[in-house]
């Protein structure tokens, strides 16, 4: 992938952002365009740092047994108003009326249109079933803030369990919990667990995942926390609300998993920034290494930065190729600021020596190495 390629335009040369609250980097780094307040748009090197997140939830998802599917964001209201949610749901659900009079919601939870998905294809039988989607969810928050940790649209994987048996259900809830714990450790995030209040989603018991962060609006042991997942044993909550039963003829048990993805990303931007950018882990990056080729318009530079993709991508990294007319101290500046995790350079001292000089950029180690011994630094655990 070459850098011209990405959606990335700033004037910025000074590599000091320490200056900069998290947002305003990662605008920067042109991860993020806000459109209005609590309202912004992925850029493409903040969608390739999302989508890494999104591969752990969705590995650790099908582990635990959940198979994915995609629901529509826009739900009939009679579907809320059958669960009686409609008024409970208060403000914060924010609803549009099509040209007939007739009412929908914008989707800020997906128990009614699961469960009536459910109802559909399996009611009446002895169903096991777990679902999980990657989508947008929107609720008219009063007060946004801190970017994408609270905004009026963002990106959710939810999960829903049905089965005919309260053991099933049990089953299932401690399927997703132990999915969560997996998911929080390979992220590099210690994850606080606390049973909590149900709120509007109703049911009868649930655990938040907390993680302490300056971005953080709750309290966790008299530090800031931060909520970044929330577990429900709903019990018969939506079941019977809308005759959702077993083959005796009982409601179906049903447990909900919600992951905020856009609120983690946020997270991990804010545990991987200093004061040169944003640094890239194993699971979370813009890209694996960037080669920052000082003067492009060499056709010997360009060769040789060919002849260094191909080998680093076959060893299954992802490439950042610099291949801007720009000035040297800005791509430098460029490449430590955007969360990739590795950089190597080069630059005419390099092709002529044949070692390149490769810097990790959370420690900001630096070695000079051959093009096999790059692949192996590049490799390398860390």
């Amino acid at each position: 992938m070459k850098f011209s390629q990405q959606f990335f335009s700033n004037s910025f040369f000074e590599q000091d952002n320490t200056r900069l609250d998290l947002t305003d980097l990662a605008r920067k780094a042109c991860f993020i365009h806000q459109d209005a307040a609590g309202l912004y748009s992925w850029m493409s090197l903040g969608l390739r740092a999302q989508r890494r997140v999104e591969v752990v939830v969705r590995e650790e998802m099908d582990r635990a047994g959940f198979c994915e599917v995609q629901m529509s964001l826009l739900q009939d209201a009679d579907l809320w108003r059958q669960s009686g949610r409609i008024d409970a749901y208060g403000d914060e659900l924010m609803r549009v009326t099509n040209r007939s009079g007739r009412l929908f919601c914008l989707g800020a939870t997906c128990e009614e249109l699961t469960t009536n998905m459910v109802k559909t294809h399996y009611n009446k039988t002895d169903l096991s079933l777990g679902l999980y989607q990657f989508g947008n969810k929107y609720r008219d928050e009063l007060r946004t803030r801190s970017g994408l940790a609270r905004a009026k649209e963002f990106i959710m994987k939810d999960a829903y369990a049905f089965n005919a048996t309260e053991a099933g259900a049990r089953e299932a809830y401690e399927a997703v919990r132990d999915a969560y714990i997996r998911i929080f450790n390979r992220l590099g995030l210690d994850a606080i667990i606390r049973s909590c209040d149900n709120g509007e989603i109703g049911g009868r018991s649930s655990e938040e995942f907390h993680v302490l962060s300056e971005l953080g609006e709750d309290e966790t042991d008299g530090q800031k926390s931060l909520e970044c997942a929330h577990i429900f044993d709903l019990g018969d909550r939506y079941s019977r609300a809308m005759g959702l039963v077993n083959a005796q003829g009982e409601f179906v048990k049903m447990g909900c998993f919600g992951v905020g993805i856009s609120r983690l990303v946020m997270l991990l931007l804010s545990r991987q920034r200093d004061d040169r950018g944003f640094w890239g882990s194993e699971c979370f990056n813009a890209f694996d290494v960037v080669l920052t080729v000082i003067d492009w318009e060499r056709q010997e530079h360009q060769d040789e930065a060919e002849k260094l993709r191909r080998v680093l991508q076959t060893k299954g990294l992802s490439v950042l190729v610099d291949d801007r007319l720009a000035q040297a101290g800005k791509k430098l500046a460029d490449a430590e600021l955007i969360a990739c995790r590795q950089r190597v350079v080069v630059g005419k001292n390099a092709i002529l020596s044949g070692r390149f000089e490769w810097m990790d950029r959370r420690t900001l180690a630096r070695e000079s190495a051959t093009v096999e011994q790059i692949a192996e630094l590049c490799t390398r655990k860390l």
